[in-house]
Order: C-alpha cells, then sequence, then structure tokens
C-alpha cells in the first residue's frame, strides 16, 4: 500500500514538474510574440500614437515626413507634445490631440469615436474634441482606411488585441507600426531572451498579465 502511495507521488510530481517546463517554455516566447509588427504599407491615411515615451512621438514625427497626406492623432492627456511639437515646425492643423485617455483600453475607444465623430460631422465640437483641418479630411475619408498603430513594441500585441476587438469595419485597415527595437537598444535577440535584460523582464511581465486580465474580462463578450 505503501508503495503505490509512492509510486502515485512520484508520478503526480513527474507531471507538476513537466507542466511547469512546458508552461516555462511557452513563457521564453513571451517576447517576440508580444512584439508583433507589420509591414509598413503603401498608404497610411492615420497615424494613432498612443501615449508614453516621447520615442514614439519622434518615430511618428518620421511617418508623417514619410506619408504627407496623413493625419496624426495623439494620445497625450498630460499635454506634453502639443508646445513641443510646434516649436518644431511640425504642421498642427495635421495633428489632433487626444488629451482623455490614460489607459491602453480607454486610447483605443477614444481614437474609435473619434474616427466615427470625423465621418458624422467632421467639423463638430460637442464632443469637446479638436476636428482634424478640412483639408486633412480627404484623408479621413479614404476606403479603405489605413490606420498605423504606433508604440512601445512590446505594447503591440495588446494593442492589437484590443483594437481588432473594437475596430470591426472591414474597410478599417489596421497596421502595427512599432517604434523599431533598435532605438530602445534592443535586438531580436535581446527581446528572444528577455529574462536577460531588466527593463524587457519588466516590459514581458506587465504585458502578460495585462493580457490574461483583458482575456478574462472580455473575451466572452
Amino acid at each position: 500500500m505503501a508503495g503505490k502511495k509512492t509510486k502515485l507521488r512520484l508520478f503526480t510530481l513527474a507531471v507538476f514538474v513537466s507542466l511547469l517546463g512546458v508552461i516555462a517554455g511557452i513563457f521564453s516566447q513571451a517576447g517576440p510574440w508580444l512584439a508583433v509588427s507589420d509591414p509598413i504599407p503603401a498608404r497610411i491615411d492615420v497615424i494613432f500614437t498612443f501615449g508614453g515615451e516621447n520615442i514614439r512621438v519622434y518615430y511618428s514625427c518620421d511617418l508623417m515626413r514619410r506619408f504627407p497626406q496623413a493625419h496624426w492623432v495623439i494620445s497625450d492627456y498630460a499635454h506634453r507634445y502639443a508646445r513641443l511639437l510646434e516649436r518644431q515646425g511640425v504642421d498642427m492643423s495635421r495633428v489632433t490631440i487626444l488629451d482623455t485617455c490614460r489607459y491602453t483600453i480607454s486610447e483605443v475607444k477614444g481614437f474609435a469615436y473619434w474616427l466615427k465623430k470625423q465621418s458624422v460631422a467632421p467639423q463638430g465640437h460637442a464632443d469637446g474634441l479638436t476636428p482634424a483641418d478640412s483639408k486633412n479630411q480627404p484623408a479621413l475619408s479614404m476606403r479603405p482606411l489605413h490606420i498605423a498603430l504606433v508604440s512601445n513594441p512590446l505594447h503591440m500585441r495588446r494593442i492589437k488585441l484590443i483594437a481588432e476587438n473594437n475596430f470591426r469595419d472591414p474597410a478599417i485597415r489596421l497596421h502595427c507600426l512599432p517604434v523599431p527595437a533598435e532605438r530602445y537598444g534592443w535586438t531580436r535577440h535581446s527581446i528572444s531572451r528577455w529574462w536577460e535584460t531588466r527593463t524587457l523582464r519588466t516590459w514581458v511581465c506587465l504585458e502578460t498579465a495585462k493580457i490574461i486580465t483583458f482575456w478574462a474580462l472580455f473575451s466572452w463578450r
């Protein structure tokens, strides 16, 4: 009897260790999985920059120069960028600041609401948002509408999941265009071995936890 119990315990332990190994193996791939990135398309009509590091704004400026017909929407609840961009000579008629969103989900929802308002009443101020300049309306009315989503590379998987849950119009094409990893001093190798770098380790663990929370709260809807 004692021998059977010992065997059962050993078997249970072996299964548990095997499961831990499988989970560890899957989690080790979290870095590359989070860093989703699409090729830069031939046309971009709207650039949406998520709030965060200044480097996101600088990369978005590069995209603005590459796509002079595009309109730029920036999530900036702290009003850090408007004066900076003006001093740098950015054409602010091509820029809209969304200052009511503090979290990724609210940023996506706020951007979706703004975009809907532009299509219904491009010059309306009823929602308190600054509308796009009239000369940029042709870009916003393009169909299909190509939208570039800009943020940190390790933020992009969660953005993609949330955005796809909110933008279901087949006439809207979403493109995940994260800031190039090398601008953060990262490489594909460092992202694939994220646990070796403190900053990457923090990003991966936080983003994975937030994605699990998102799935738990919204996957049933």
